[in-house]
């Protein structure tokens, strides 16, 4: 029987600080993120559109695991690091990024944010399925 990494910290951080099996996850989610600095990152509205739930309850996992999901790669972006971002986006989607241009903070996940998220998120089938094929025979 596998793990239940919706209510364990410890198991879903012994798989977050497990660098092969991050890769591999990685590879087999499919997920297409954004490069910046050095890694992958997608925005909320990607993650949820991802798990087919909505942006709002991605909120309410980020106000209830805020601390968690910030500690494994979540983050706001401002300033000169938005800047920066925004950049990266134009240069990987063209034009079709000017929703962004007036935003003055974004919301970030890097792969191991997202897939924390997944090991949290009990509404979503595509989660579940995640989940299950992380730890085995969990639900």
């Amino acid at each position: 029987m596998g793990k239940d990494l919706t209510s364990s910290e410890i198991d879903r951080q012994n798989i977050l600080n497990n660098p092969y099996a991050l890769s591999e996850i990685e590879k087999a989610a499919g997920i297409q993120g954004i490069p910046f600095e050095g890694k992958t990152v997608v925005l909320k509205e990607q993650v949820a559109a991802f798990f087919e739930v909505t942006p709002r309850t991605i909120d309410n996992y980020l106000d209830r695991y805020g601390e968690e999901l910030t500690k494994n790669g979540y983050e706001v972006l401002r300033g000169t690091r938005l800047k920066s971002f925004k950049l990266c986006l134009q240069g990987h989607f063209g034009d079709e990024t000017n929703f962004v241009t007036k935003t003055t903070v974004l919301a970030i996940f890097d792969f191991r944010a997202f897939l924390n998220l997944s090991m949290l998120l009990i509404e979503s089938e595509r989660a579940a399925i995640l989940r299950r094929s992380i730890a085995g025979d969990e639900s």
